[in-house]
Order: structure tokens, then C-alpha cells, then sequence
């Protein structure tokens, strides 16, 4: 049986395998992603980096801070915990999105950092929809992204893929947005997680 398009990804990000070894879905991998996206919460990241010891980021090239879920919050806490984060990236040599910037996933799409073929793991439960730019998408906890920063590694188990067979076609008014809220009310006893 082929390979589907997560263990190929998966595969391409895996590290220290030998050369030709095949991935597959359940297999527990050493992965390297291309970014690591972490927003707002970069705020409680960095203490999770310090606490394990580092004091340099592996690959300043692979973390991305794309600052969108509070900006409307201009406390004095919120605007020290931001400038907190932009001297850190400062610090680091970290690509740096200050608020108002956009939503951090489409920041991440439209300056590159998630490619077709890529893997890219983010502090964000939705970073799956990266799958929409033909690229593997997966949140990672706040001390999973620490150790990435600080290893350029992390381990992941392949998921399993979940095959959908959509027949027939839209009635007028209806789009895909509404083919995925109905599917998403079909399996609401997560069926589906984790699947790819």
C-alpha cells in the first residue's frame, strides 16, 4: 500500500533515520519541523525554555512569533508581557509579528513559513488547517515548543488517517464551510481525533 500524504510529510521531517526508512501512521518519530508558531502564549514558553536549561535557540530560523489573540488588551501586563516577547525574539534573532500583524496562522501561510510539503507545528490548536496549503499541521503543548526552540527536535506519533468519501454534489447556497460544520456535527465523540 502507497504512503498517504501525512506519513510522506512526516517522513521528510523525521530525524535520525536511516536513509530510506518508510513512515507509517502509529509510528513514534523524532521530527524536525520546519517552524514552530507560537502567538500570544510565547509569554509562558519562555519561562518552559529557561526552566529546562537553555539559554540558546537551535535554530533561530525555525521559531516564529506571531503575537494575534489579546491585542486588544493594552493593560500594562499585557503590553510588558509583548515587549517581554519581542526583546526575547530580539534576543534570539526570532522572526518577530507584532499585534495587529494578522491572525497568526494566515501570517504564517502568507510570509512563507508553510509551504506545500512542509511540517509545521504550532502552540495553537488549529494549526492543523495548514492541511488547506498542502502542508502537515499539528499543535504542540507550551514545553514541547520550549524544547523545540531549544532542540530543534521533538517526538510525534504519525496519526492514523481518516478517509472520508463525499458523493454527489452541493446544492446552490451551500458551501464547504457548511460540509465541514455538518461533518463536524456527525462525529462530535471525537471519532475522528487524533486523526489526520
Amino acid at each position: 500500500m502507497g504512503l498517504t500524504l501525512v506519513e510522506k510529510i512526516a517522513g521528510r521531517h523525521a530525524d535520525g533515520l536511516d536513509p530510506g526508512t518508510v513512515v507509517r501512521s502509529g509510528d513514534f518519530i523524532s521530527i524536525r519541523p520546519r517552524q514552530v508558531m507560537t502567538h500570544d502564549n510565547t509569554g509562558a514558553v519562555i519561562p518552559k525554555f529557561k526552566q529546562i536549561g537553555a539559554t540558546a535557540v537551535a535554530d533561530p530560523a525555525q521559531p516564529v512569533f506571531a503575537i494575534d489573540h489579546d491585542i486588544q488588551n493594552t493593560s500594562p501586563e499585557n503590553l510588558a508581557k509583548y515587549a517581554k516577547i519581542e526583546a526575547f525574539a530580539c534576543e534570539h534573532g526570532i522572526d518577530f509579528y507584532p499585534p495587529g500583524t494578522g491572525i497568526s496562522h494566515q501570517v504564517m501561510v502568507e510570509q512563507g513559513y508553510v509551504v506545500p510539503g512542509s511540517m509545521v507545528v504550532a502552540s495553537d490548536s488549529h494549526s492543523n488547517l495548514y492541511g488547506a496549503a498542502a502542508a502537515l499541521g499539528t499543535p504542540v503543548v507550551r514545553t514541547d515548543a520550549a524544547c523545540i526552540w531549544a532542540t530543534g527536535v521533538t517526538w510525534w506519533q504519525v496519526p492514523p488517517v481518516a478517509k472520508m468519501v463525499l458523493k454527489g454534489s452541493l446544492s446552490p447556497g451551500v458551501v464547504g464551510k457548511d460540509v465541514i460544520i455538518a461533518l463536524c456535527g456527525l462525529f462530535n465523540k471525537d471519532e475522528v481525533c487524533p486523526r489526520a
